[in-house]
């Protein structure tokens, strides 16, 4: 960790957890660097690379970037948790290396947590339209009124330490969820009675990041989040959540792992099976939503894409192997008339096009 500058009290730590992505890890402290001020201790978090990530950060350790590397490489997940663990600031910003910062993120950050009443504070990706700020605290109001894809992005959170250090062993619990920095802003709402600020301002300029890991193999990890809140009502509101923002991009998404018949098996299981692990906390499905909001003022819209996306889906559910890419080809129009704001929250331009292709 560096060294705290004399005189003055570091306020934010931010750390950057990577593994063999030395290239994203230099643009992102190449920005980072000039910003940073002796209230902010800045350490790069390496889950045990074997690329030139540790000569990388060398060169910015007279700018007071540290470097902490793990032994082995115990997943991702882990290495964001030894982020919170080596905290010794008051609040806490784990960047991922891929998530580039805005030219004035630093001071902007510092700018929220100073004498900031709320617990956690959740930030904006610059390209989002948000007027004003918002406090929350009730775990119903946050998981509809807010996009969960946007909670799940670690570099929008900022974190005092204070209130998630008696949090951290529920991170190591629901490390399998793929959210488990979720699940603690869930369990601050609901066990510590926490508040949760929803800030218009923007650290982030943009992501470099695109999906190459397996959409399916997180649905199904995500489907099993709601069994880490306590009471049924807010484990109803998380699971139907997750049907309507995140399981219909996860398996359209999921279309390109479809590349021969184990592989759509595997699609068609997945499929059921989280249905399944939502129906098990009462969630309702989407056709239920379509049919409740479909006249409902500004609600027509998803309602519209959601029926678009279910007419892709539920026919390939059951399909016969054989069937599964000819069908998924006369499909395909659907794919294409997915709105774009559909597509920038839970596709990447690059899925769309590649999975209606077949």
């Amino acid at each position: 960790m560096p060294q705290q500058t004399k005189g003055m009290e570091a306020r934010l730590t931010i750390a950057i957890p990577t593994f063999n992505r030395a290239a994203k890890l230099r643009a992102q402290l190449d920005r980072l660097a000039p910003q940073l001020t002796p209230e902010v201790r800045c350490f790069v978090c390496d889950n045990a690379s074997t690329d030139e990530t540790r000569q990388v950060v060398e060169k910015y350790n007279s700018r007071g970037i540290a470097y902490t590397c793990a032994f082995y490489n115990g997943g991702a997940g882990r290495n964001m948790l030894r982020c919170f663990e080596e905290c010794q600031t008051e609040w806490l910003w784990v960047l991922c290396d891929d998530d580039l910062v805005s030219a004035h993120a630093v001071s902007d950050a510092l700018a929220l947590v100073r004498d900031q009443p709320c617990d956690y504070i959740h930030t904006l990706p610059l390209l989002a339209q948000c007027d004003s700020e918002i406090v929350v605290s009730d775990v119903g109001r946050l998981l509809k009124h807010y996009n969960i894809g946007r909670l799940l992005w670690m570099s929008l959170g900022l974190y005092k330490m204070s209130s998630f250090r008696p949090l951290l062993w529920l991170y190591n619990d629901s490390i399998s969820t793929w959210g488990p920095h979720l699940v603690m802003v869930l369990a601050l709402l609901e066990r510590q009675g926490g508040k949760v600020l929803l800030s218009p301002t923007g650290l982030i300029s943009e992501s470099n990041n695109l999906c190459r890991w397996s959409t399916l193999d997180f649905i199904v990890r995500f489907s099993h989040l709601p069994d880490y809140l306590v009471r049924p009502e807010h484990q109803k509101v998380m699971a139907e959540q997750i049907w309507l923002q995140c399981v219909t991009g996860a398996l359209l998404a999921g279309l390109r792992e479809t590349s021969g018949p184990v592989q759509i098996r595997k699609w068609q299981q997945i499929q059921r099976s989280v249905g399944r692990n939502l129906r098990a906390y009462h969630a309702r499905p989407l056709w239920v939503y379509v049919a409740r909001n479909w006249f409902r003022p500004g609600h027509r819209r998803p309602s519209l894409v959601l029926l678009q996306s279910a007419m892709v889906l539920a026919p390939l559910r059951w399909c016969p192997l054989p069937l599964f890419r000819p069908l998924l080809k006369i499909l395909s129009p659907l794919l294409k008339a997915l709105p774009d704001e559909f597509v920038s929250e839970n596709l990447s331009a690059t899925d769309k096009e590649y999975v209606s292709t077949y």
